[in-house]
């Protein structure tokens, strides 16, 4: 089930929501920060809260038009506030957008959600640059969060560190780094967002498994195909069909494999 951008945006706004915001932004920034001098960025889901603190980090030479995008079940909502809206409702498996439009992809609360999270990541493939980075936040299988359906974090489907990886090496994609965070406690009213750095800091340390979500960084790799020489290519346009393509068969008429 695919939470809708209402319930969503209600409770980034709530000061739980917001510390959430502020640690998870705070390590997508570390890591856009070593990539592309120049960021062709696209949010895939519900990204709003972080493209806000990425764009207010960034230099605007790094990022001057940043596009959104959310799924039709989920619904759009309006960004950035104030400007020209820059959200796109979208069909996870077929994308809007040109082959190569962008060289990072951030996605956020759509993956667990996806009725095929392996056709959405191949079009995700398909519009990133060669080269390009995806970076992706997931409810974590092991963590709390995953637990408690008052967040967005407790609703569909959560990944193991493994089961990502392996989703994403079968979409063409290469892992290149990977961590836990959100290690609070999902308390809701409850909780001290002045003790969230300490929260952090401690998990990571003494017992990272148990984060509430796993960001991972991939990348998008083309290999290039090693070109027949001309003597091989021409040696195999010379074999005779009954040589090259054609099937063998015993003298008992069973076939036999070349």
């Amino acid at each position: 089930m695919m939470l809708e951008a209402v319930r969503l945006q209600k409770w980034y706004n709530s000061p739980e929501g917001q510390t959430v915001a502020d640690l998870i932004g705070e390590i997508m920034l570390q890591w856009l920060s070593v990539n592309h001098p120049s960021l062709q960025l696209l949010g895939l889901g519900y990204t709003q809260p972080y493209l806000d603190r990425l764009v207010q980090a960034l230099p605007v030479e790094r990022c001057r038009h940043p596009l959104a995008a959310s799924p039709a079940e989920m619904g759009v909502l309006p960004w950035p506030s104030g400007s020209a809206n820059r959200v796109a409702q979208i069909r996870p498996d077929a994308l809007p957008f040109a082959d190569t439009q962008f060289n990072q992809v951030i996605m956020s609360h759509f993956l667990e959600s996806c009725a095929s999270s392996q056709a959405a990541l191949r079009e995700t493939w398909r519009i990133l640059t060669p080269g390009g980075r995806l970076l992706i936040m997931v409810p974590n299988r092991g963590g709390m969060w995953a637990r408690r359906d008052h967040t967005p974090f407790g609703w569909g489907h959560p990944f193991s560190p493994g089961q990502l990886a392996e989703l994403l090496t079968d979409s063409l994609f290469i892992p290149r780094q990977s961590r836990f965070a959100l290690f609070m406690p999902p308390l809701g009213k409850r909780y001290f967002p002045q003790a969230a750095p300490a929260w952090e800091k401690a998990g990571n340390r003494w017992f990272a498994p148990l984060g509430g979500v796993i960001l991972c960084e991939a990348e998008k790799v083309v290999y290039a195909l090693t070109p027949l020489g001309k003597q091989s290519a021409h040696n195999l346009l010379q074999r005779p069909l009954s040589q090259s393509f054609a099937p063998r068969f015993h003298k008992d008429g069973a076939k036999r494999s070349q």
